[in-house]
């Protein structure tokens, strides 16, 4: 999950821009996801007993995964203090978000309606992974999007997969994010990256047609690693 962040992070930015973001932006991003993945594994362990071999791993180690977490949030302070106010103001924004969606999350609200929870982290996964390329480039709306409905398709599909629920949401999904890819393309943005944002969707859907099962959820993580390719072609 990491270094899918970190590498759709550095495509972007060098997309938009044609030169790669300062070290420190990549580090608060590797930092910032590894923490709140952490938070909400600890968040699970909280609401229900530990499930599979991931909770139990984080159940069985919790105060050394916690005591990590405040060394690792130490340093994103460190970090925060080299980067540009703007983009301090919009990280602290999104950063309420974040406690906006845990507290939501902890109180069940979020169990009402099929795919909510998912639908929130993908915005915030998506924002975190844009937030430095919005504020030094003329971002287009459409690449967002497009970006925020291929970690949804990721979401919801491993959701439907382990507990049930709106195969008809995933569907629709799957032509919508295919369409809103192919506007991009047509619309004229680099190929290169609207190709790489395909094969990340392709890899879902034949997950979703051919492949539906649990184990499949290391293949879809990697999947969003793929901008390596973009990234190794450009140095």
């Amino acid at each position: 999950m990491v270094l899918g962040a970190l590498s759709l992070h550095l495509m972007f930015f060098h997309a938009l821009l044609h030169k790669w973001p300062r070290w420190e932006y990549a580090g608060l991003l590797a930092i910032s996801v590894f923490m709140i993945y952490g938070m909400d594994r600890q968040i699970d362990n909280r609401l229900a007993s530990a499930s599979d071999d991931l909770h139990r791993f984080h159940a069985h180690y919790q105060k050394p995964i916690l005591g990590l977490m405040f060394v690792l949030g130490i340093m994103n302070v460190i970090l925060l203090a080299r980067v540009e106010s703007n983009l301090l103001v919009l990280g602290l924004s999104l950063l309420s978000i974040l406690f906006g969606y845990w507290y939501a999350w902890v109180k069940g609200l979020f169990e009402k309606y099929w795919g909510t929870k998912e639908l929130f982290t993908s915005l915030i996964y998506s924002l975190g992974i844009l937030l430095p390329s919005c504020l030094f480039a003329d971002f287009p709306f459409l690449l967002g999007l497009s970006l925020f409905l291929l970690v949804l398709l990721n979401l919801w599909i491993f959701t439907l997969i382990s507990t049930g629920g709106k195969r008809y949401y995933v569907s629709s999904l799957i032509y919508v994010s295919l369409a809103l890819l192919l506007l991009l393309g047509i619309w004229g943005f680099n190929l290169f990256v609207v190709g790489i944002m395909l094969m990340i969707w392709g890899i879902h859907v034949g997950i979703y047609y051919f492949r539906a099962q649990m184990y499949m959820r290391l293949w879809a993580e990697w999947a969003f690693a793929s901008p390596l390719i973009y990234i190794l072609c450009n140095l």
